[in-house]
């Protein structure tokens, strides 16, 4: 997907601030079909096209399960891995994905993600998602 370049501009500005905040090994912002906005992956070897995709689903089947317990709306994912932990924080029709294997950085990184959620938010509410690629509700 490609921003305007006033959007592109302001969503580095503030990705960039979480990477000051946050000691992320990995940070992305998706379209909540999977659509890849930005990706970084430091020096992971990630497919970020997979990677999107991936994350799309896991908040999509979150979502869902989250609807049937009456537990909607839906905030943030976690997922632990043996090295590794994984958030996806939910912004509207996108999500904020931010990886890192210090669970002490983690527990930053979900404050620095929630405090920049509603900046980005803002950020990309100037962003037209085509009718086709709106997630199924």
């Amino acid at each position: 997907m490609r921003l305007e370049r006033k959007i592109a501009y302001a969503l580095a500005k503030e990705l960039k601030d979480i990477t000051q905040e946050a000691k992320l090994e990995a940070l992305a912002v998706l379209t909540a079909t999977g659509d890849r906005i930005a990706f970084y992956a430091g020096d992971k070897k990630a497919n970020s096209t997979e990677l999107s995709a991936i994350g799309a689903a896991l908040v999509a089947a979150a979502r869902l399960a989250l609807e049937r317990l009456n537990f909607s709306p839906i905030n943030d994912v976690m997922v632990r891995g043996k090295n590794g932990f994984l958030i996806l924080k939910s912004i509207g029709d996108f999500h904020l994905v931010g990886g890192t294997s210090d669970i002490e950085e983690f527990k930053n990184a979900i404050a620095v993600l929630s405090n920049h959620a509603p900046k980005i938010a803002d950020i990309l509410s100037y962003v037209q998602i085509e009718e086709d690629e709106m997630p199924l509700e």
